[in-house]
């Protein structure tokens, strides 16, 4: 994958799976700027980035807010830059069980998956027609759950189901009007780094011993028997942000070692305390 002479943005690059995707477009080439909202994190991320010999920007954003974003483009802009690449990876989640979820929860999930990511594919089309025979490619980090179903995630199914649709539909408008920009999303099964424990919201719903319990369930329900890591999820993007993904446009690329096509954990006798 060579990302020579591009400039990729990667909201939420300040851990996690965001890192990942700042890590693998810096490696393949790619003038890297990442935003977020954790300073510490963004230090961290510079300093993984130093160490492989690699540079990078970070600019503090909040997603949520049209602002922030026309400041962002308008930073790059003014480096001399071109946006070839966006990767909207900022999101949260929150496992309730239906009857426990507020308004305001739905409201935050949507705002950060789905607000957020509207707004930076508004502005990345914006930029990237300003040379639009050089094309585009955005990448939304989406989630299993946008897919299908599973219990205690309604809202962040809601919120990763209507990324998805956001997906297919931005597709289509990325090849009109002369536009060569590419949309597509990802979709990661369970992703843990080594030594990482149950999220604090599985243990929330299900208990010190049945987050862990879960962990050993979901892993039994993956074929690869494994489950991910975020180099997994950041190789997959700089795939679909590289000129090798030329044909492939409002694509669902799942990411799970197989569990999609098979069992989810509960199957496996693991239920919430609630």
């Amino acid at each position: 994958m060579d990302l020579q002479g591009k400039c990729a943005l990667v909201t939420g690059g300040t851990a996690g799976l965001g890192r990942a995707c700042v890590l693998a477009l810096a490696t393949a080439g790619a003038q890297v700027v990442f935003t977020g909202r954790n300073e510490a994190g963004a230090a961290e991320t510079m300093a993984e980035l130093a160490a492989l010999g690699l540079g990078g920007e970070y600019m503090p954003q909040d997603v949520t807010d049209p602002g922030d974003w026309g400041r962002v483009m308008a930073a790059i802009a003014a480096r001399g830059l071109r946006l070839d690449v966006l990767v909207n990876n900022a999101g949260v989640s929150r496992l309730k069980p239906i009857g426990q979820l507020t308004l305001q929860d739905v409201r935050f999930l949507l705002d950060v998956n789905v607000r957020g990511a509207f707004l930076g594919i508004q502005h990345a089309f914006a930029a990237m027609a300003r040379d639009p025979g050089r094309g585009g490619s955005i990448v939304n980090i989406a989630a299993l759950a946008g897919l299908r179903g599973t219990p205690n995630s309604t809202a962040y199914a809601l919120a990763k189901g209507g990324l998805t649709g956001l997906t297919r539909a931005a597709a289509a408008e990325g090849q009109r009007d002369g536009r060569q920009i590419r949309v597509n999303s990802v979709h990661p099964g369970v992703v843990f780094k080594e030594g990482d424990r149950p999220s604090p919201g599985a243990i929330a719903l299900y208990g010190e011993e049945g987050a862990e319990a879960f962990v050993k369930a979901t892993i039994a329900a993956v074929p690869m028997g494994r489950l991910g890591h975020p180099r997994d999820i950041g190789q997959v993007v700089a795939f679909l942000a590289s000129d090798d993904a030329a044909d492939v446009t409002g694509a669902a690329v799942v990411v799970d070692g197989g569990r999609f096509a098979g069992e989810f954990a509960t199957h496996h006798g693991v239920r919430s305390r609630r």
